[in-house]
């Protein structure tokens, strides 16, 4: 029953890159029918562990996670995907280079090792949406109360990178460095729908306590939303789900209550729990790029056949990878910088 939902095998069309294909060949593989090769474990990092086939599946199987853990198991037999030679290495070379670059952008009086409410951008929002996340500062600045300060750590990702290269140890490793960065805020606010659910629940799986709330930027401006900028004039836009907003941590209904007070909000056809994947998590735009890509293509395509517009999402990696490959007439816009741009419009409007 979970055949047509896999966003992967429906952009390349390879029935070896199906959910319950690719669940035989790891099967094939845990048994000794199949050896051990990076050809044949290949179809195991087909999956961006949407988790789309496991809201089909009559008996909830999660083969998102079983197959992560059969990519570890790779790296234990030497057959590992290529396009992750030396993974953690390079993890920590870009989570290093990132920390340094947040730092130069984002003021000291901005950043702390504690508070009420900290920020945590994301790897990608600080690698490829620094205009948003100045936009989500921008944000919680203008609404004032507690103050949100950006956490100040030697590690920007929440580690589920690790976790999809098949690295746990790795992973549970960077995730006790992650957590000390953390655990002297009260609430922890995120651009990143991966770090949403690492933090909320990989980290409790490997042992690792964190007594911090960790909520992501649409749950945040929800509390906040009868001081947001309410618009008469409303112009029609369509809300992407991020797979682990939506489908992991059940973030469904928040962005869509902060949009509807400044647009006419539209939805897919597949949206909600049921939302296609921006092709941009599991590692699959390194693994498989031009795949990733016409995934994103194709979340965007029903957007380009109505004429085009705009869409807006509420997780770093689901805007660069939906801007990225934006046909002509459809704009994407990070929900921070939606909202940070109503309010910036609300203010010309008194002033004038």
């Amino acid at each position: 029953m979970c055949r047509h939902s896999c966003p992967v095998s429906n952009a390349d069309g390879r029935e070896t890159h199906t959910p319950q294909s690719k669940m035989d060949t790891l099967n094939e593989l845990r048994s000794g029918k199949l050896a051990w090769t990076p050809e044949n474990t290949a179809p195991l990092y087909a999956c961006t562990g949407c988790r789309a086939c496991t809201g089909y599946c009559e008996h909830d199987n999660e083969p998102a996670l079983v197959l992560m853990a059969g990519r570890s198991q790779a790296n234990a037999e030497g057959a590992g995907h290529p396009a992750l030679e030396k993974y953690p290495e390079r993890f920590r070379s870009r989570d290093a280079r990132l920390a340094t670059k947040l730092k130069e952008h984002v003021p000291s009086e901005q950043r702390g090792d504690s508070g009420l409410v900290g920020f945590w951008p994301g790897c990608d929002a600080v690698d490829k949406g620094m205009q948003d996340l100045e936009a989500a500062l921008e944000i919680f600045g203008a609404l004032g109360g507690e103050p949100v300060i950006v956490v100040d750590s030697e590690q920007v990702c929440g580690g589920y990178p690790l976790l999809a290269a098949g690295y746990p140890d790795m992973f549970r490793w960077h995730a006790e460095r992650v957590a000390n960065s953390m655990a002297k805020f009260k609430t922890i606010i995120t651009n990143c729908s991966a770090c949403l659910f690492t933090v909320q629940r990989q980290y409790a799986a490997e042992g690792i306590d964190l007594d911090v709330d960790i909520i992501s930027v649409p749950e945040y401006l929800t509390a906040k939303l009868q001081e947001l900028p309410k618009r008469t004039n409303k112009k029609p836009v369509y809300y992407h789900d991020p797979c682990h907003l939506a489908r992991y941590s059940g973030v469904i209904e928040e962005p869509r209550l902060v949009l509807s007070r400044i647009a006419e909000l539209r939805d897919f056809d597949w949206s909600h729990s049921d939302a296609e994947c921006c092709g941009g998590a599991g590692l699959l735009p390194k693994t498989d790029p031009d795949t990733a890509d016409s995934m994103a293509r194709r979340r965007m395509r029903e957007v380009a056949h109505r004429g085009g517009g705009t869409i807006v999402t509420a997780c770093a990696t689901c805007t660069y990878m939906l801007r990225s490959n934006a046909p002509s007439g459809v704009i994407v816009r990070d929900l921070a910088t939606f909202v940070a741009e109503a309010m910036d419009e609300q203010s010309k409007a008194k002033a004038d």
